[in-house]
This record gives structure tokens, sequence and C-alpha cells, in this order.
């Protein structure tokens, strides 16, 4: 399967679940993240958020191969899902200086590779009697301020009070109404999360400070995936039901489908700067699962 073909089944999977009222940036936060079953590695961007689509009620997930290394077999008739690894390689471009010496002036060039995976629930691991390993869940929630004030006072972040919601680059502020001026306090730190996340925006290079990132600009649709995302993941983390937070959720869901039709990279490129960005936020990395003991095949697994 070529990576363009995998990259067009997740935009067609993406923009299905919008068409059926269902927000896909949620799920893959509110329960165990999708991870490969022999090295315990969490999936991670758009290959977690693809796969936290999957009916599956458990998390592990392998290529057909490392299946039949550890002696389990995908069962006949079933399908894989397609993910993604994004890597990078340089390619050699030897020139000739002003001394007539060889240099190499490589060029680093991006690629993406796709991958078949299917779901621990697709073998005969039962038949097999295959012992599946422990996941260890986040056993802490981290409440809403100290989530916001530890990263605002971290990074020297203002944030002031406001008629609307807005993150300003140039001066580097957080702008957002009282709290009492929401519907819930749900909403107010599921708003506050969102323009968090855009202030990590020129601290992982995403764009400048410089930059204009309003309605209308290059910026703005993929920043605000971004941002949906970051915020979703963060709203999971301290316990907030972020799914009954959109107050016009049909027009929500209506505009997201139309964005993704219309830029194929928007979810890809979102959906792995989002969890960075939110990783960013509160120093964490991803959890850990003991891997199942006997069995490593996961040379070729990609996160």
């Amino acid at each position: 399967m070529k990576a363009a073909e995998v990259k067009a089944r997740i935009n067609e999977q993406i923009i299905k679940a919008l068409s059926e009222g269902k927000i896909p940036w949620l799920k893959p936060w509110t329960e165990n993240g999708p991870c490969n079953l022999f090295s315990g590695r969490g999936y991670t961007g758009i290959n977690r958020l693809i796969l936290g689509l999957s009916p599956y009620p458990l998390p592990f997930w392998a290529t057909y191969r490392q299946y039949l290394a550890a002696g389990l077999q995908v069962r006949k008739g079933e399908h894989g899902h397609g993910i993604i690894y994004a890597g990078r390689t340089i390619k050699p471009d030897k020139k000739t200086n002003e001394e007539g010496e060889e240099v190499d002036q490589g060029k680093q060039i991006r690629f993406l590779k796709a991958f078949v995976v299917f779901n621990i629930a697709q073998t005969d691991y039962k038949e097999k009697g295959y012992k599946l390993p422990d996941v260890r869940e986040n056993a802490h929630l981290l409440g809403c301020d100290a989530v916001i004030h530890d990263y605002s006072d971290r990074h020297q972040i203002t944030i002031a009070a406001g008629d609307r919601a807005a993150y300003i680059p140039h001066t580097d502020t957080i702008i957002c109404p009282e709290i009492n001026q929401f519907r819930t306090a749900e909403h107010y730190y599921a708003t506050m999360f969102h323009e968090c996340i855009h202030s990590t925006g020129p601290r992982l290079d995403r764009f400048k400070q410089t930059d204009p990132v309003c309605f209308g600009s290059d910026t703005y649709g993929r920043e605000e995936l971004v941002a949906e995302i970051g915020s979703a993941y963060l709203a999971a983390l301290t316990g907030i039901n972020s799914s009954a937070i959109v107050q016009n959720q049909a027009a929500y869901l209506q505009n997201w489908a139309a964005a993704i039709k219309a830029d194929t990279n928007m979810v890809i490129y979102a959906a792995g700067r989002a969890e960075k960005a939110a990783d960013f936020m509160i120093g964490a990395s991803a959890p850990v699962i003991t891997p199942a003991t006997g069995t490593d095949a996961a040379a070729e697994v990609a996160t």
C-alpha cells in the first residue's frame, strides 16, 4: 500500500466520522491509546487518531509479519488499517568548490512510508492462549488551572481578560473573557486550552511571532485544527467532557469536513503537531505499556 493511498483513506475516514456526527479527535484521548503489542510504543499523531476511530476495545496493534513472528495468525478475511511513518533522509549531492575539492552538500528529504496494522482482536490470540500485556493507565488528573498557569508562568506568557478569546503572537499574550462569562467552567477551560495550544506555535516553530494567525491567513486553517485537537487532549487529561462543549455541533462538524476536503494534508499535519504541543505544555511523555514477554518483533513498526 502506498503512502498516498493511506493518506486518502485517512481523510475519507475522518470526513466519514464527521458526517456521522462524530468528532474524531476526541476519542483517542479518552481511552487507552493505541500501541504496538510487541514494543509497547504508543502510536502518535495521525496514527493515534485514525486507530482510535476503530471499534476494537483492545488498544494493541501490530503488522502481519509481527504476529507471525510471535506465532499468531491474522484471521482470514480481516482487513488491516493503513498507518503512516513520516521520516527524513539525506540525498547525496556532491559539488566541487572553488578550491577544486569535492564537497558533499546533501539535501534533507522528507518521505512518507505506509504500513498496514491489525488489531489483536483480529487474530487467534485467544485460541493460542496468548497473554496480553497489562495497560498502565494515567492514574492522575491534572487541575485545569495548574496546567494553564504552570505553562504560562514557565514561558512568561501574559494572560489577560478581554471580550474575546485569542492568542496574540507579537505580544505573546492570551486574552480570554472571565470564567463567569462562559456557560460552564468546562467551556472556559476548553477555550483556554485552545489558546494555550496556539501559544506553543512560535515555540515549536509552527509559525513565527511576526506571522499573522488570523482568519483567512495561510496559517489559520491548519493552526485552528492543531488547537482543536490539542485542546481535546488536555480536556481528556484534566477530566473535562469536551464532547459536550461544542456549542453548534452540526455547523462545527460540517465546517471541518469542508476544510479537510479542501486541504488533504490538514488533518495529518494537525494531529502530530497537536500532540507535540499539548505534551510540550505539560512536559509529558507517552504512556508506558509493559510489552508482552518473550517476543519483540517490532523492527518495522511505524509510530
